[in-house]
């Protein structure tokens, strides 16, 4: 397995050394003052600073600021070239369907991290589908005496995750949020619980979650709805 590398102030014909071989091969990190301007469904420029640049094995290009869980710029499976000019060492990632380019002006001489790095069994816990698979099978945690009636009900306005019937035969609809639940949640609920209502059928609306808004939970007050605070591990 190859060994980690780490350089500091690449020079710009080591560097395109560098991505020649290991473009493909291994993970590319680089550390440099780079401008990065993008041609495609749209455009656009990010101005010089300081940023970290990867390319991935499948050619897979991400720029990232100091801020942020997302990349500024990012192009997937891309054929990448290289090039030194003057004033700049020239990164080009391309992507033909849909036709789309990246290009990366690297202005200094960057940190570059050569790695390899693998695949291991993903997995995870405590999502929406686990949140309504524990609201489906144990409907007492919305209501005491609720039964479960329908999991994931289609409606013309999307599919209700769960739907329970209360002890005074009440429908209860029920909107799981993984995370923080939000005002998008609430108009969702509103919306079952009205396409309900217009059937003529008596019916109540709770969303659970492990929070909410304060927003959401003033609209949801608003409008005689209910909250359950509900998270699983």
């Amino acid at each position: 397995m190859l060994e980690d590398v780490v350089l500091s102030r690449v020079d710009w014909l080591v560097l395109q050394d560098i991505i020649r071989k290991y473009f493909r091969v291994s993970t590319i990190v680089m550390f440099c003052q780079c401008e990065v301007f993008y041609e495609g469904r749209a455009s656009s420029r990010a101005s010089e600073a300081r940023r970290l640049v990867i390319i991935k094995e499948d050619g897979t290009l991400l720029i990232h600021e100091g801020v942020g869980v997302e990349p500024i710029n990012w192009q997937p499976n891309a054929l990448i070239t290289s090039k030194v000019g003057e004033n700049h060492f020239e990164l080009v990632a391309v992507r033909s369907r849909p036709k789309e380019v990246v290009k990366v002006f690297i202005k200094d001489k960057p940190d570059v991290i050569i790695c390899k790095l693998g695949s291991g069994k993903f997995s995870i816990r405590g999502t929406e589908e686990d949140l309504i698979n524990y609201v489906a099978q144990n409907p007492s945690v919305i209501e005491e005496g609720a039964k479960l009636v329908a999991r994931e009900f289609a409606t013309p306005h999307g599919r209700v995750d769960v739907i329970l019937r209360s002890s005074n035969d009440e429908l209860i609809i029920v909107e799981c949020k993984r995370g923080v639940a939000d005002l998008d949640a609430v108009h969702q609920l509103i919306r079952y619980v009205e396409y309900y209502r217009e059937l003529g059928i008596k019916v109540r609306g709770v969303i659970a979650s492990p929070s909410i808004t304060p927003q959401a939970l003033k609209l949801l007050q608003k409008n005689s709805l209910g909250y359950v605070k509900l998270q699983i591990t």
